[in-house]
């Protein structure tokens, strides 16, 4: 299993929109708006390398007025609330 989490910068005054548009996406488990540099994380989880091209590519960078990604895919979580990361 491949968990990312992905930094999106939005339109001005339209990240709500996305935010809510991503959130439709059956690939995306949550999204937050956030402070900073970014507007929005966007948490997803898939089984094969392949699928990630394909949502990036096909079905986020699709969504209207997002802007920006930055894409980063952890390979380890740490603390003791782990959830769905241990199989």
């Amino acid at each position: 299993m491949y968990r990312l989490f992905i930094l999106a910068k939005c339109d001005l005054g339209h990240a709500e929109t996305v935010g809510e548009a991503v959130a439709e996406l059956d690939e995306v488990s949550e999204v937050y708006s956030v402070t900073g540099d970014h507007d929005l994380l966007i948490k997803v989880t898939f089984e094969d390398l392949q699928s990630i091209s394909d949502f990036v590519q096909d079905k986020l960078h699709r969504v209207a007025h997002l802007r920006e990604t930055q894409t980063m895919m952890s390979f380890r979580v740490y603390g003791s609330d782990i959830g769905d990361f241990v199989n």
